[in-house]
Formats: C-alpha cells, structure tokens, sequence
C-alpha cells in the first residue's frame, strides 16, 4: 500500500482472509477486523464495489462495537458518492455523526461566519500551526466523515457545505488537529473567495498548505491542493496554477485515493482547456481521465469528464458525442451542479458555431440553475462568467431584451471584481466584456479602445519563462487566441459601423473562424 498498488495489496490481504479459520471472529478479533478493513479500503481504491460491499456486510455483521464499524462505513459511502447515490451517501455520513454525537446544524450563516471570524481571531496563524494533534481515535474518523460531506454536498446541497466547513475547524480547535483539518481550511477559504473576500481567502489558503506539512499525514493532500488551487487561480497566473494539479493528483494517488486523483485530473483538463491548450492534447487528457473513471466505478466524474471531452472534439470538427450509462443519465437528472456545467458547455459549443435557437435554450437552462450550485469558488465561475456574458451581450444585440443586457453586465462586473486580484488572468477578459457593452450601446469608440486595451493586458501580463515547458506553451496560445478574438471583434466592428448591412454576415463568417481556430488555439 505505501508503493500505491492497491490491487497486489488487496490480493494479500484476501489471501490473508482466506487462511482465517471457521471462528476467527471470535479467536482473532483485532486481526479479523484490521484484515477486512485494509481489503476494503484497497477494494475502494481499485473500484471493486462488489467486494467492498461483501467485506463491509461481514464487518457489519461481526463487530462488538459501533466503533469498529466505522471504517468500511466510511469506505461504504465514498462508494456511493462515487455513484449516482451521492444523497444516499451524505445522508449515511450525517447518520453516523448523529450518532457520534456530532451535529452538522444550519443556522444562519451569516451569524456563523462572524462566530467563526471571531474564534479564528483568537489564534495567530503560529498557535494553529503548532496546535496539538488529535488523538482520539472516534474523534479522528468522524473528521473523515465530515472531509467527505465537503465534497458531496457541494454537489447537491451548496447552502450547506459552509456548516461543515465550520464545524472541521471548530473540532479542529478543540481537540487537536487532524489530516482533515487542512482540508476545513481550504474550504473555509475558498467560501471566503466566494463571497468575494478573495485576500483573505488566499491567506487561509496557505495557512492550509502549511498546516498539511505540519499535520504529518498527506491523507487529503489531493483534495486540500485541488481547493487551494482553485483558489489560487484568482490571485496566481493561471497558467503557473495549473502545475499545482499535477502535485495533486500524485498526493492523491499516493494516499491511495483515487477519487481525488480524478478531481485533480478534470481540474487540470479543466484550466488547460480555458488557459487555450491544443484541443488534441486535452482530448487525451480526458480520455485519461474517463478510463480512470470507469477503472475505479467513478461515474460522478466520468460524467463531468465526457463535458470537456464532447466540447474539445465540437471544436476540433470530430463531433464525437459522449455515450453515457444509464447511471450518467441519472446523474444528469439528479446533480445540479453536473446539469449546470452540462447547459454551459452545450450553450458554449452553440455559442461559438452561432446556433442562435440552441445557445438561447441552453443558456436558459443554465441560469435556471445558477441558486443551486457551487457554494465555493472554482476557476469555473470566472470562465463562464465571461463566456455567458458574450454570449448574454450577443444575444441583446439580436433580441434587444432588457434582460440580456443585466446578464451581461453582471458578468461584467464579476470579471472587474476578479481583475482587482488577478489581473494576469482576468483583466483582458473584463475589458472584452467593457468592449461588448460598449458595441451594445452603439458607442464604437469605446468598444474599439477596450479592445485594444484588451489586446495591451494580454501582452503585458504574458508569463516568461526559462524553459518552454508545457504551461509555457499554453500561456503563449493563450495570448494568441486572446488577440485572435480582440483584433477579428475590433475589425467586425469597424465593418458595422460603416457597413450595417453587410456586418452580419461577415461577422457571422469570422466568428465561425474563431471556432476553427479555437480547434488550434484553445478555448479561453
């Protein structure tokens, strides 16, 4: 298990099961429950739900304590998160805290981050830092439980992931810090981001980073630095952040998680596709990723990784659609947060090939589901901000609703927000958004100089380095793509301004262009 081969591990510890006598549960007890526990543990990992639900039954069954349960309970409802039962999966992990005596209660959650704010005052970076370390063994695996809720109730149930967040932190300053308590950092800060406090946010964000060094174990390594980074991505080039992804994806498959290996895997297809790497190349990285998925029984992320790959290959000219199981298909039905990034890449593709009919539907659908999603900050709330607010700009250019017109300037406001504390990677797009505004309101003079203001920011914050590694190159196609777009907008809008008549068409002619470029130079 320390070498990360989970499948020879498992052989082993099957073997060792098979060599148990008739009543080795009552002979062997500590021996019999660490045996079935490891093998469930490795049955997880390998995607082998089929043992993992044998091994947890007789665990189940044959225990003296609750205690001794929670193990396999906790490997138990990882695999349902995994699954198209992510709500059975939280509200298995909710039981068993109940049962710990451990409530996760929603209150108001305004009143609770000022309770948190305040119990954080109290202690300097350097007192949580050298905290003690956590000891008690119920304690340490209701925090397990707790770690998990994070992620699965950011899924479905966003409103309340910020209660979780707060209770890892509050435990953590009680009773001593545990490989979870990194994790209720990162959260806590990408909230914080969320809400728009993004400097207080990256502070806690490298209080995290430092507190998993400190806490001695890399158990949630993958997913602490998959949190940071996300965070991270709106003060650091993006394109530097995504190294980040490569660290987490190897803590990950170190501790033997797999799941958080995925989610480091779609984060970094994710940001390469927004940061214009070649589609080529991200239609591999997602063919990795979905092999993975469906190695380890992963289908929450399967489907979120086929997304990506249907938009890679539209862009490309192959048209390859995904082929989802009827599990997907559930997950389509029933996650929100999936459904969501599903209408935003349908409308995008749409978007770009100027389907007008299929971007309205889609995009309608999308922001239908905007108050049910996401309650922590992604790079993702940034790339389709400014992908919706083209679209929401082009679209009351065309239909002349009031609506459209508030769409896009939300959007546009969201982008200057983020521009203050990253302008490496948000100021250009701010200032298309300012430009398309502008174009909207039929002042072409200042469409065309935050055009070319744009085009300014890009050069200026390009990234330089030593060595043309592969970020490097993605910065470079990344400035690329973003004077493609700055120079064929600005010209589209000279052609209207002296040429009405002939502006739709030929704008029509180069923003297909735009897509066959995009299948060279990237996405974003």
């Amino acid at each position: 298990m320390e070498m990360s081969d989970y499948e020879t591990a498992y052989s082993y510890f099957d073997s060792g099961i098979s060599f148990l006598r008739k009543k080795h549960w009552q002979e062997h007890y500590a021996l019999s429950l660490k045996l079935y526990s490891l093998a469930a543990k490795c049955a997880l990992t390998n995607g082998d739900h089929t043992s993992l639900k044998l091994l947890t039954a007789e665990v189940v069954v044959k225990a003296h304590f609750f205690d001794d349960k929670l193990d396999v309970l906790y490997f138990e409802t990882c695999a349902l998160a995994y699954s198209s039962r992510l709500a059975e999966s939280i509200e298995k992990g909710l039981d068993i805290l109940s049962k710990l005596g451990i409530e996760v209660q929603e209150t108001n959650v305004e009143a609770r981050v000022q309770e948190m704010k305040g119990l954080l005052s109290s202690h300097t970076d350097d007192e949580i830092l050298n905290s003690k370390q956590m000891t008690d063994p119920t304690m340490i695996i209701a925090m397990k439980f707790l770690g998990k809720l994070e992620i699965g109730m950011m899924h479905l149930m966003p409103k309340s992931v910020p209660y979780v967040t707060f209770k890892i932190i509050q435990l953590s300053l009680t009773h001593g810090m545990s490989p979870v308590s990194p994790l209720g950092f990162a959260y806590y800060a990408s909230y914080l981001a969320k809400q728009g406090n993004i400097n207080e946010g990256y502070h806690y964000v490298k209080l995290a980073l430092s507190l998993l060094d400190k806490v001695g174990s890399r158990e949630n390594a993958g997913e602490v630095i998959f949190v940071c980074t996300q965070v991270k991505s709106y003060v650091e080039p993006l394109q530097a952040a995504l190294e980040y992804h490569h660290e987490g994806y190897a803590a990950a498959m170190a501790s033997g998680d797999s799941s958080q290996a995925v989610i480091n895997l779609l984060a970094l297809n994710s940001s390469s596709f927004f940061a214009g790497a070649n589609l080529q190349r991200i239609q591999e990285q997602c063919g990795i990723t979905i092999q993975l998925c469906e190695e380890r029984k992963m289908v929450i992320f399967m489907v979120q990784a086929q997304q990506f790959q249907r938009s890679s290959s539209k862009l490309i000219g192959t048209g390859e659609e995904p082929k989802h199981s009827s599990e997907g298909r559930d997950i389509l039905a029933s996650n929100s947060s999936v459904l969501r990034s599903y209408h935003y890449h349908t409308a995008y593709v749409s978007f770009i090939f100027r389907s007008y009919d299929d971007t309205i539907e889609s995009i309608e659908k999308y922001f239908a589901l905007q108050e049910n999603t996401w309650g922590n900050l992604f790079l993702a709330h940034a790339v389709h901000a400014f992908h919706t607010g083209l679209i929401s700009f082009w679209v009351a250019r065309k239909s002349k609703e009031q609506r459209w017109y508030q769409r896009g300037n939300q959007s546009k406001l969201a982008l200057r927000r983020w521009a203050e504390s990253s302008q490496w990677t948000f100021e250009n797009k701010w200032y298309l958004l300012e430009a398309e505004e502008s174009f909207c309101n039929n002042d072409v003079e200042a469409a065309k100089t935050y055009y070319e203001k744009a085009i300014t920011s890009a050069k200026l914050h390009k990234v330089r380095r030593p060595q043309q590694s592969y970020c490097s190159k993605c910065i470079h196609i990344h400035i690329v793509t973003t004077l493609f777009l700055t120079r064929v907008a600005s010209f589209l809008i000279l052609i209207v301004c002296s040429r009405r008549s002939l502006g739709s068409r030929v704008g029509s002619v180069l923003l297909f262009g735009i897509g066959r470029e995009k299948a060279n130079y990237g996405a974003f």
